[in-house]
């Protein structure tokens, strides 16, 4: 005798068990909405005009196919933009996050009452934008009335023309992008390190260990994944490094401070606009922070401790 199969019935969508679904819907609507305006259709038509060549007012396209990247990866002064960029990563973000974890170490440590205003002060240039910090920088690095220069005569040392000349003009738009993202970093540091369990430290105290061996073999360890985020974002920032470059230099002196970003600026923006070439830098850009993202997800994440 045959087994009898009993049919399951349908879910029709005249139940009450679909208003919460739609309900839910209803709510991500907006997100959906200002997402696909002003995320996903900037880039699909980013894209398309990075496969065309723009007349510099717009009313003309002429189909180039890849053409427009062809030329930037044969052309020298995009390696230059590549360089400069490289050069900006390597000296925000060791520095940046390595001045952090100092400062965040020396506030987790409740020596003093006023440790919550330190650390106020420290994330005071977080909520300042890059045009105010580039133009604050700027009255600091003049030669003549600038503090910077000020401070070093006090110590028998000719400050440079910080702005004018190339290898100064490189370190003094660092400086000015570490600043403005040390506040940042220094409360994440400082989060990561309140999480270590003090137990692990008193033991270490028992054994003998001073503060430093306490630091090398304890504090950092226990902090590599905060570690390991920071440098992801800070990789991220540094390579897209934009206001204070246009504040301080303009990209210059020369070609010394273009960087991949404000290169897209200049060819979309100003003077003969070149949207198509831009449109391809900047995709070109996205390609090589997703590839240095990777390549910090697999050289790092083998040396993070997870707790």
């Amino acid at each position: 005798m045959a087994a009898r199969v009993e049919r399951i019935p349908k879910k029709r969508f005249s139940g009450p068990g679909w208003r919460p679904t739609a309900k839910a819907y209803v709510y991500l609507f907006p997100t959906f909405f200002i997402l696909a305006v002003f995320v996903y259709f900037p880039i699909i038509e980013s894209f398309r005009l990075s496969l065309n060549r723009v007349a510099p007012f717009g009313n003309q396209e002429i189909s180039v196919g890849f053409d427009n990247y062809r030329r930037l990866l044969t052309s020298p002064d995009f390696w230059d933009t590549v360089k400069v960029s490289v050069y900006f990563m390597i000296g925000t973000v060791p520095v940046g996050i390595g001045l952090a974890v100092a400062i965040a170490i020396l506030l987790a440590y409740p020596l003093k009452r006023l440790n919550w205003f330190y650390r106020t002060l420290i994330f005071v240039p977080v909520v300042i934008s890059s045009a105010i910090a580039g133009t604050l920088f700027k009255l600091l690095y003049n030669p003549v009335v600038g503090f910077f220069n000020h401070w070093l005569s006090i110590i028998g040392i000719d400050g440079p023309n910080w702005l004018n000349e190339q290898n100064w003009a490189v370190v003094a738009v660092t400086i000015a992008v570490v600043w403005r993202q040390l506040g940042f970093n220094v409360i994440i540091a400082l989060a990561g390190i309140q999480a270590i369990d003090e137990q692990l430290y008193e033991a270490a105290k028992v054994d003998g260990a001073g503060v430093f061996r306490r630091i090398w073999h304890i504090t950092l360890p226990m902090l590599s994944p905060t570690l390991f985020f920071l440098a992801v974002v800070n990789v991220i920032i540094s390579l897209q490094a934009f206001g204070e470059i246009n504040i301080l230099t303009d990209g210059g002196p020369g070609r010394g401070t273009t960087n991949l970003v404000y290169q897209v600026f200049v060819d979309g923006f100003v003077g003969t606009r070149f949207v198509g070439r831009a449109s391809a830098q900047a995709f070109l850009l996205a390609i090589m922070i997703i590839g240095i993202s990777i390549i910090n997800f697999r050289g790092l994440r083998s040396r993070v401790h997870y707790q």
